[in-house]
């Protein structure tokens, strides 16, 4: 686990008598988790051609292995465990677009922005974790149902999909480094 150092805008205080200035309240940090995930079929995640896919990566290429960054996301109810999923130091934020078919995309927002906004106006940022039989799933926030999943091929990308689906992967693993 680290500390991003990221904080959100500073709180002003005014006391509203004439002529007083506001003075800047400490800002809130918003504490960084670093994860490896990795789907039950031990597929880890890693970049190609900007697009995060699964696969099985052995000797010299589990370097490439993409490290998932969490924060949590406080605008929602907290019992559903909302955490803000990104890669590359929380630089770039997994998201779902979409209107019609929910796709998985990487936009370049700090994950810490991102929750700081997450259930305000910006759910897309929002995944929801849940824990069964050893293995975690991660629901998408602005598309209740959808979940990320990996190809039961491997070298595909990272995608949304709603179970059952017999040639997408639900369920990862996830642990701390």
């Amino acid at each position: 686990m680290e500390d991003s150092g990221a904080a959100t805008e500073p709180l002003l205080l005014t006391t509203g008598a004439p002529g007083s200035q506001p003075c800047e309240l400490p800002t809130p940090q918003t504490k960084v988790f670093r994860y490896r995930i990795w789907d039950i079929n031990q597929q880890s995640l890693y970049l190609h051609n900007d697009q995060l896919v699964a696969g099985y990566l052995q000797g010299p290429n589990t370097a490439l292995e993409e490290k998932i960054y969490w924060v949590p996301s406080r605008g929602f109810k907290q019992n559903k465990l909302p955490i803000v999923l990104g890669i590359q130091s929380g630089t770039r934020c997994l998201a779902c677009s979409g209107t019609t078919q929910p796709e998985l995309v990487l936009e370049d927002v700090n994950i810490t922005a991102a929750a700081a906004q997450a259930g305000q106006a910006e759910p897309r940022w929002t995944f929801f974790r849940s824990y069964q039989d050893g293995a975690w799933r991660f629901e998408a926030a602005a598309r209740p149902g959808w979940f990320l999943s990996t190809a039961a091929q491997p070298g595909q990308p990272l995608a949304l999909a709603q179970p059952p689906d017999p040639a997408r992967v639900l369920d990862f693993y996830f642990q701390g480094c």
